[in-house]
């Protein structure tokens, strides 16, 4: 697919370095992420009329793949996430929410947060104890939100909160409603938590207390957010099974040509089938997961039901990216622990894969019962 953005610019001014240096100072990419708000690509998936691209899923899948094999890696998170937080507003906001947010989440003004998982539901995110309260034209909202990532950086957090008891509701996906929550909201407070990578971006929990929110600040019909989130989140797993092919791309090049040129023992270590077979499994792998998801991606696009392929994409996608980089760290040997080496910096940060957008075991679970029509699982 031809690409409608000129991504040349951001190869050559964003190269290892700058990762390596933003990820080692674990501090925010802020050139990077004015320069891609002056292109407007955070709102790649809004329509021109409230001044995005308009371009589609797939485009944005080309993109994410296209700076992933450049190392890119997790850094481009601020970017994916208000493309996803665009689908939201886009379906399901207010006439007011769309013309006032849109335009700002294009050009980078306003930073959405996804705000959904808890400590004690965890992937359950129909059990959540968050509640939104109604009283006197507005909610009051009280509890406790995990793993919700860049809050320092963020303007708003799209928040899913329970409005109706879930013993008082027909099935366990009603009785949730998503606000648009401002962040500087009085109430609202959060503490950064130390991680393993990802660390473009500060992960945080966030606690709620007495947090109010008018009745314009609701997204989608009240008791219905699950409603509201689903085709996002099916989007976000796509979108991060493009990151990880293109994380995956990166480390079979880099391999690859580390291989063609290292001698040792007065060959090119690439001559060695034990070198050779896996760089070309991964090849091969990697190549059927970007058709995977560039598949998801057009059927989503076309507005066909991509639940089960999206979990396919991201499951497979995070599989062949952490077998890749672990087979490019054993070609560069003892190199590739060495931070400038980048390896091992895309490894950590694809790690946080096997547990988000969706665990592992749960994209398997899905495709079992929804897929393959076996009983549910969980």
């Amino acid at each position: 697919m031809p690409l409608t953005v000129d991504l040349g610019p951001l190869k050559e001014r964003y190269g290892l370095e700058y990762w390596r240096e933003i990820s080692g100072r674990k501090i925010f990419p802020r050139e990077f992420w004015d320069e891609v708000s002056r292109m407007r690509l955070p709102g790649a998936l809004i329509p021109s009329e409230h001044g995005g691209l308009g371009l589609g899923l797939a485009e944005l899948c080309e993109i994410v793949i296209q700076l992933g094999s450049h190392g890119f890696s997790t850094g481009l998170y601020p970017l994916l996430t208000n493309a996803m937080s665009s689908l939201v507003i886009l379906e399901w906001g207010s006439g007011k929410q769309r013309r006032e947010l849109l335009p700002k989440i294009a050009t980078g003004t306003v930073l959405v947060g996804l705000s959904v998982t808890e400590r004690e539901s965890g992937s359950d995110a129909l059990s959540i104890g968050t509640t939104a309260r109604k009283e006197n034209g507005h909610y009051v909202i009280n509890g406790g939100k995990m793993f919700v990532n860049n809050v320092d950086r963020a303007t708003h957090l799209l928040l899913l909160a329970r409005t109706t008891p879930a013993d008082r509701v027909a099935k366990k996906s009603l009785g949730l409603t998503v606000f648009l929550v401002d962040v500087g909201a009085a109430g609202l407070s959060y503490r950064i938590l130390d991680k393993l990578g990802m660390d473009y971006v500060n992960t945080c929990e966030v606690m709620l207390k007495d947090v109010v929110v008018g009745e314009d600040d609701v997204v989608g019909a009240v008791d219905e957010g699950w409603k509201v989130l689903v085709k996002a989140l099916n989007a976000d797993r796509i979108v991060y099974a493009a990151l990880a092919i293109g994380s995956a791309q990166f480390a079979i090049e880099k391999a690859r040509r580390y291989a063609a040129n290292r001698k040792v023992f007065g060959r090119p270590i690439g001559a060695n089938q034990a070198i050779q077979f896996p760089l070309a499994e991964d090849y091969v792998m990697a190549e059927a997961g970007r058709l995977l998801c560039m598949d998801a991606a057009r059927r989503f696009d076309s507005g066909e039901r991509v639940d089960v392929l999206a979990c396919m994409a991201k499951y497979h996608a995070t599989i062949v990216a952490l077998k890749a980089l672990d087979h490019a760290m054993q070609v560069f040997g003892g190199y590739g622990y060495l931070r400038d080496w980048d390896v091992e910096r895309i490894f950590r940060d694809m790690l946080m894969l096997k547990v988000g957008p969706i665990t592992q075991e749960l994209a398997l679970a899905y495709i079992a019962e929804k897929g393959l029509g076996l009983p549910r699982s969980f």
